[in-house]
C-alpha cells in the first residue's frame, strides 16, 4: 500500500490568498516480511520471537501433561473406554474383574461417540510434546546465551561508580565535611537509574551463574560436584526469581512515570494550540470591527480561517498528538506485558497453586506482547527510514 507524504505549506505560501498545492510525493509502505526480517536481525526481536515460540511449546506440553495422555488418569480412563469400544463391537466382554465391569456397565453411549476423536487428539498432543521436546530445550539454551555475557561489562561499570565514590570521599579540594561527602554517596547510588543498574547485575550473576552448571562446567552435588555446588545451584536459583521481580516492578515504575509524563505533555500540547486559536480568534474579531468602521465590507476574512487551519498543521500540532497517542499505546502494551510477568514470577516466590496452563499462559502472552512492541518500533523505524529518503529526494 502506498501512502501519501504531503510536506508542510509555510504561512506564506498564498499571499494572493490562492492556496498553492505542492505535488504529492508517495513511499511504499514496508511490508510484514520487511518488518519481521527487520525484528529477526535485532537482539530483542530475536529474544522475544523465541520466548513466544518457546512458551507456545510449553503450553502444548503442559496442556498434554493435564489434560492429555501425560494425565496417567486421562489414559486409565481411556483404555477403559477403548475396553467398552471392543466390547460393544465384538459382543462379549473381555473383561472378568468385578470393579472393572462395573465401571464398563456405568458408561454410556454417547461417550462412545465423542472418545474416538477426543483420542486421535490427545495422540496428536502427545506426539507434538515429545517432537518438540528438543526445540524446546534447545531454545532454553538459545535464549540463555542471548543474555550471557554482560556480567564483566557490569563489573567494570560497578567499578568505575566505586571509584567515583571513593574519589569524592577523598576530594581534599572542596571544603565539604565528610558528612557531606557521604551524603552525596548516599544520593549516587540510591537514583533510580543506579538501583536499575543493580538489579540488573543481580540478575545477570545468578542467571548466568545458571548457564555454567546447564553447560556442566560446574556439577551439583549429586553429579560428582564439589559440596558449595549445591548451595550456589539453590542461590542462583532463587536470586534469579528475585532480582527479576525488582527488575519488573522497576519497569512498571517507569511505564507509570512515562506514562503521566506523556499525559502531561499532551495536555499542555492541547492547551496551548486552544490558546493559539482563541488569540487568532480575537485577533480576527478585533480585523473585523476595524473593517466595519472603515466601512469596507468587501475585506475577506476567509483567508483567516484558512490560515488558520494550515497553523494547526505547519506547527506540527495532530503529528505530535499522533507520536504521544503511539508511544502511550507502546507504554501500555509494555506495562501488561510486564504484569504477566509479574503474575508469572510470583507463582515462583509466593508458592501459588496456579493453574498450570494458565500459568504457561502468562509466559505466552508476555513474549507475545514483547514481540508485539519489537514489531511495532521496526514498523517505525522503517517509515522514518522511508520518509528521511523521500524528502531527500
Amino acid at each position: 500500500m502506498a501512502l501519501q507524504y504531503t510536506p508542510p505549506m509555510p504561512l506564506n505560501a498564498h499571499p494572493s490568498g490562492t492556496r498553492v498545492v505542492k505535488p504529492l510525493q508517495t513511499y511504499r509502505e514496508p511490508s510484514a516480511f520487511e518488518i519481521f526480517n527487520a525484528c529477526v536481525n535485532d537482539l530483542t526481536g530475536k529474544d522475544k520471537l523465541a520466548k513466544l515460540t518457546q512458551y507456545g511449546i510449553r503450553l502444548i506440553g503442559a496442556v498434554h501433561d493435564i489434560h492429555g495422555f501425560g494425565n496417567s488418569r486421562v489414559k486409565e480412563k481411556y483404555r477403559n473406554l477403548e475396553l467398552v469400544d471392543n466390547a460393544v463391537k465384538t459382543g462379549d466382554s473381555p473383561i472378568s474383574n468385578g470393579s472393572q465391569l462395573r465401571l464398563i456397565l456405568s458408561q454410556t453411549a454417547t461417550v462412545f461417540k465423542g472418545h474416538r476423536l477426543k483420542r486421535l487428539l490427545y495422540l496428536f498432543l502427545a506426539y507434538l510434546t515429545r517432537k518438540l521436546a528438543g526445540l524446546l530445550n534447545g531454545l532454553n539454551i538459545y535464549r540463555h546465551l542471548l543474555r550471557a555475557g554482560t556480567v564483566p561489562f557490569r563489573v567494570w561499570k560497578f567499578a568505575n561508580h566505586i571509584k567515583h565514590s571513593i574519589k569524592i570521599l577523598l576530594d581534599e579540594s572542596k571544603s565539604d565535611g565528610q558528612a557531606v561527602k557521604l551524603e552525596k554517596v548516599l544520593q549516587y547510588w540510591t537514583t533510580r537509574d543506579m538501583v536499575s543498574q543493580m538489579c540488573n547485575f543481580w540478575y545477570a550473576l545468578s542467571d548466568e551463574i545458571l548457564l555454567i552448571f546447564r553447560f556442566g562446567l560446574l556439577l551439583r552435588g549429586k553429579q560428582g560436584g564439589f559440596g558449595f555446588a549445591d548451595a550456589l545451584f539453590s542461590w542462583a536459583e532463587d536470586h534469579e526469581l528475585y532480582s527479576w521481580m525488582a527488575l519488573i516492578i522497576l519497569g512498571l515504575q517507569k511505564d507509570w512515570n512515562n506514562w503521566l509524563h506523556l499525559k502531561n505533555e499532551e495536555s499542555r500540547i492541547i492547551l496551548n494550540q486552544k490558546v493559539k486559536a482563541r488569540t487568532r480568534r480575537i485577533v480576527g474579531d478585533m480585523q473585523r470591527q476595524r473593517g466595519n468602521k472603515l466601512g469596507s465590507p468587501d475585506v475577506d476574512f476567509e483567508d483567516y480561517e484558512r490560515v488558520e487551519e494550515e497553523f494547526e498543521y505547519d506547527h506540527g500540532y495532530f503529528s505530535r498528538l499522533a507520536k504521544i497517542n503511539h508511544d502511550k499505546t507502546t507504554i501500555l502494551i509494555n506495562s501488561v506485558r510486564l504484569t504477566c510477568d509479574l503474575l508469572f514470577d510470583a507463582k515462583y516466590i509466593m508458592h501459588w497453586n496456579m493453574y498450570r496452563p494458565l500459568h504457561v499462559a502468562l509466559g505466552l502472552a508476555s513474549g507475545t506482547l514483547g514481540f508485539v512492541n519489537c514489531w511495532r518500533g521496526q514498523r517505525e523505524r522503517l517509515v522514518a527510514e522511508a520518509l528521511a529518503k523521500m524528502r531527500e529526494q
